[in-house]
């Protein structure tokens, strides 16, 4: 059983500590809806600071340079503190679209000795190219099999997962094309498939009928984030469904009130509340369906600009779990046993 990093096949076995939805690398800016206010436009075009660091608590999208993460340096030395504090597997699902940069990740595996396994496909609408509505959903298909079987950008780094797949609060004809051809892809190869899915919505419902209607695997599906806004219903139907869901944007805390809303639509939970959800799951008995990551896409989330780091579910999330009841084993399981499984594309 197996797992493609960018450095190539290892065992599933062998990942270790996963973390199953991050970005390395990554530049939302252009999805950035653009303000009209000269104070606003002042603000976008300012650097990340302590001087607007606070701001960007109540919204993270205020200043522009917030939105992309590029500097190789810094990027390795987060990618060094998840390492220290035990990580040994990094997931990184920026796609084409948003930055992805196959040969720095193979370039940071290597050096760090880190396993990083990268993803493919298409993201949210707002971010697909101009020649999007010519694509077939052979068309993506093909590059998608392309990329898993014979390299990325040009390189013969192979991907590893499929995804991150974005949907938006409504799914776009060309989002659906897009998770059409993923769950053909999905079929023929058994990887994961990772599905972003708008943190307000409730789209999981679609988006699993589209994938499972046109062949993928529904335990091979992971909905993403479904802890900013926590509705335990629609988390347990999803589960039902035997998808897996993930809990991603651990050391997330935002609070967009009405002044602010543009990419956010309201606020995000607390990190104990999404642990006290894992535990009702677990509780459910759900344990082996959930993962946990913390989608860092934005600098105020790295610790060289104030925030928590990559390391942050490692140091600070599992000793809240075991404060909350949630055991070693259970904490292990979540952790290493079922990214592997999601991972494992069920080949020697």
């Amino acid at each position: 059983m197996s797992v493609m990093t960018v450095t190539g096949k290892v065992r599933s076995d062998s990942l270790g500590w996963v973390l199953p939805h991050e970005h390395a690398f990554i530049d939302l800016r252009r999805l950035v809806p653009a303000v009209s206010e000269i104070s606003r436009k002042r603000l976008a075009q300012e650097q990340v600071s302590l001087a607007n660091f606070g701001k960007l608590m109540r919204n993270p999208y205020a200043v522009l340079d917030n939105a992309v993460i590029d500097d190789e340096k810094i990027v390795r030395d987060e990618l060094l503190k998840f390492k220290k504090a035990g990580g040994t597997t990094f997931v990184d699902l920026t796609l084409r679209d948003i930055g992805r940069d196959p040969a720095l990740l193979a370039g940071l595996s290597r050096e760090l000795d880190i396993k990083i396994v990268a993803g493919c496909g298409y993201y949210i609408n707002k971010s697909h190219p101009g020649d999007m509505n010519r694509k077939t959903v052979e068309n993506i298909a093909e590059e998608l099999l392309n990329e898993i079987r014979h390299g990325m950008d040009g390189t013969d780094i192979k991907a590893g997962v499929i995804g991150e797949i974005g949907t938006s609060e409504i799914i776009y004809p060309n989002e659906k094309k897009t998770l059409i051809a993923s769950a053909i892809v999905q079929k023929e190869t058994g990887l994961g498939l990772h599905v972003h899915t708008d943190l307000y919505a409730t789209n999981g419902y679609e988006v699993i009928s589209i994938l499972t209607e046109h062949g993928a695997a529904a335990e091979k599906i992971c909905i993403n984030h479904i802890d900013v806004d926590l509705k335990m219903d629609y988390i347990k139907d999803l589960l039902n469904l035997g998808a897996y869901v993930e809990f991603d944007n651990f050391g997330k805390e935002f609070y967009a009130d009405r002044r602010d809303r543009s990419v956010l639509r309201g606020p995000f939970c607390r990190d104990i509340e999404r642990v006290r959800a894992i535990k009702q799951l677990i509780d459910w008995g759900f344990l082996s369906k959930i993962l946990l990551s913390n989608d860092v896409c934005l600098k105020t989330c790295l610790h060289s600009y104030g925030g928590w780091g990559y390391d942050h579910v490692l140091t600070n999330i599992i000793p809240m779990m075991k404060d909350e009841g949630i055991t070693a084993e259970q904490i292990q399981t979540i952790m290493c046993s079922n990214p592997a499984e999601f991972l494992d594309d069920g080949k020697d």
